[in-house]
């Protein structure tokens, strides 16, 4: 019988051949970045316009897909390949440059066009490496690590993935090179810790499942990525499944468990989809399933799709809803290592702790040692979003600078100037700018600040933004998504969201900043983390922004003209065509009236704003009077 090691050498053989006629191709390939943030800038329409050119012309000329690099802010990206094995990347490529992209296939026009942005192999005469792009400045000098494959590989053929060195881990690991408890153990000795945010060594989570009683142990991956602003356990499952695949079979190795479970987030069909197929491939290839790779060892390894519910993100929660129950987090004790899925032993990590392990394995704890910092190893991912020029995903080092990332994300937009940054998601903070030189990117100087670095999302948010308003934002959402097992979470929040609704609707009170705190101590008794850390961004606004805050209560203005009862809109110039527009437009029908003689009814205005998105120079959005408070004589 074969081992597993010589299996996976005949899976390479063949796997090697595909991979090099990809990637040195007889013809020229256009390759389109097929990824969720991609498709939303419009790539499906732009691959279909490159299609019915090719079919047009009948171009010599192949169409394929990659997962988009990074530079979201570019999307759609398109990479042209050439016969000499030679990758460009284009970008933002619309339909409209559909001709242009097949004429520079085909060598009727240069390389060198304008939407060049760079070269991810060979060379190119004019064309700067992609790796030169400040973008990537922080990024490991010796190259990516965890998402080494993006741009360079078909994310739906398991044949790119095995041909890039995919699955050799868990067929060393399989071929009895570790037992489980070393396999542990390098994962002890790496210092790699869970991903989710908080941490916690996945070494020494794994002994506590190693250990519980009984056969039937399970691994479970949250993918329940539900933090705004990130999107990083998506990279990982539409641009590499197969290596979150890996992963779980070196934990289900190294912690005896025969099932598995991928639980992603409805909201990630592209993913879903993506991973549902990788599943497949993997039991067709004999790497799932009944003797992995010709061994003993057996792993079923499901995709749930999930319920849409935030606290699902609670490993508990996400438990309870890959049962068909609903999505309420349980009380601990018992931990899932004890108690999990169908009440047995399992283990909760996210995407990207599992991601890591073949990384670990395959290399050893002493080269994944090589980046972070002493209490933070290796590097990870991160997504940066907001009020910046550069929008998109960077895999650096743990302990970077936060002041460099924001340079390497071009700096805010044009006339724009930071205010805050938002991090962790609606559990976690918001931060002002003054503290961005004491931040880098690991946990420690985030929770000296009461704050949360979280899942790897940073959203960085401009002056236009009111803090108050964003805080209204995350407050009525914590609201929503508490699952109501205890009245602590559930009427807290409800409370906390009238006091910020009050306040931004120009009624605040005196006495709300004290409520505020009281409601934000009763919060800590709630059963889980959702409830326990759900006033924290309020929190952080009293603490960081209390001048902003002390504004909108007392002085009741709102500096960034957001706050919908501290603002009003006011017709200015009557001569200006498009007030006719915006008066059709009006949900309310706040306009009325005749040209020249328009009028806005300020009780029946709702101000949403699309008036002056209509006609900004007809309307304006301004500061409301105050009205006068009434003192109580004592």
């Amino acid at each position: 019988m074969a081992s597993p090691l010589e299996r996976y050498a005949e899976l390479k053989t063949a796997a090697d051949a595909t991979y090099a006629g990809w990637r040195t191709p007889q013809r020229p390939r256009i390759d389109v970045a097929i990824d969720t943030s991609s498709l939303a800038n419009g790539a499906r329409a732009t691959r279909d316009a490159i299609e019915a050119n090719i079919s047009e012309r009948n171009a010599v000329v192949d169409l394929g897909r990659v997962h988009g690099y990074g530079m979201q802010w570019l999307h759609p990206l398109v990479t042209i390949t050439f016969p000499d094995g030679a990758s460009v990347v284009y970008g933002p490529v619309r339909a409209e440059h559909a001709a242009l992209i097949v004429d520079i296939a085909t060598g009727a026009k240069p390389a060198t066009s304008t939407l060049a942005i760079g070269t991810i192999a060979g060379e190119r005469a004019g064309i700067p490496s992609l790796r030169e792009h400040p973008f990537f400045a922080l990024e490991p000098k010796t190259g990516r690590r965890l998402i080494h494959r993006l741009g360079f590989t078909d994310p739906e053929n398991l044949d790119h993935y095995i041909a890039t060195g995919g699955y050799h881990a868990a067929a060393r690991m399989l071929d009895r090179h570790q037992s489980p408890a070393q396999v542990r153990q390098e994962l002890i000795d790496s210092a790699l810790g869970g991903r989710g945010g908080g941490n916690f060594p996945a070494g020494t989570k794994w002994n506590f499942l190693a250990t519980a009683p009984g056969e039937e142990h399970y691994v479970i991956c949250n993918a329940d990525e539900g933090d705004p602003g990130a999107w990083v356990n998506r990279v990982i499952m539409e641009g590499d499944p197969h290596l979150l695949i890996e992963g779980l079979i070196i934990a289900a190795y190294a912690t005896g468990s025969k099932g598995g479970f991928i639980y992603i987030r409805d909201e990630y069909p592209l993913a879903i989809a993506r991973m549902e197929q990788a599943v497949r491939q993997a039991q067709e290839a004999g790497l799932l399933g009944e003797g992995v790779f010709g061994t003993e060892m057996n792993f079923e390894l499901r995709v749930i799709r999930g319920a849409g519910a935030y606290v699902c993100g609670e490993e508990t929660g996400l438990i309870s809803s890959i049962q068909d129950s609903r999505g309420m987090p349980r009380v601990k004790p018992p931990f899932p290592a004890g108690a999990g899925v169908f009440m047995k032993p399992s283990n909760v990590n996210n995407v990207e702790t599992y991601a890591n392990a073949p990384m670990v394995i395959e290399h050893g704890a002493q080269w994944y040692l090589e980046y972070g910092t002493e209490r933070m190893r290796g590097t990870r991912l991160f997504s940066f979003s907001g009020d910046i020029q550069r929008v998109g995903f960077m895999e650096i080092p743990f302990g970077v600078p936060l002041g460099g990332v924001i340079e390497a994300c071009g700096g805010m937009l044009p006339g724009l100037q930071l205010k805050a940054i938002q991090s962790g998601g609606p559990l976690g903070s918001m931060l002002p700018a003054r503290e961005v030189p004491n931040l880098s990117m690991e946990n420690a100087p985030f929770s000296a600040l009461d704050a949360l670095m979280g899942g790897g999302g940073i959203v960085f948010l401009s002056d236009r933004i009111c803090t108050i308003h964003m805080a209204e934002m995350f407050t009525q959402f914590v609201e929503e998504e508490s699952c109501g097992r205890c009245t602590t979470c559930h009427g807290g929040n409800q409370r906390q969201t009238e006091i910020i609704r009050r306040t931004i609707a120009g009624e605040g009170r005196h006495e709300d900043r004290h409520n505020l705190a009281l409601i934000d101590r009763t919060l800590q008794f709630s059963n889980c983390v959702h409830g326990q850390f759900s006033p924290k961004i309020v929190r952080n606004t009293l603490r960081f922004f209390s001048d902003e805050y002390e504004r909108h209560s007392a002085g009741r203005t709102c500096d960034a003209l957001e706050c919908e009862g501290l603002i009003r809109f006011r017709i200015t110039n009557q001569g200006d065509p498009r007030l006719a527009e915006a008066q059709d437009i009006c949900p309310v029908a706040a306009i009325t009236g005749t040209p020249g003689r328009r009028t806005l009814d300020e009780a029946a205005c709702i101000r949403c704003g699309a008036c002056t998105d209509v006609a900004p120079n007809a309307i304006v959005r301004e500061a409301k009077p105050a009205t006068p408070r009434l003192v109580a004589l004592s």
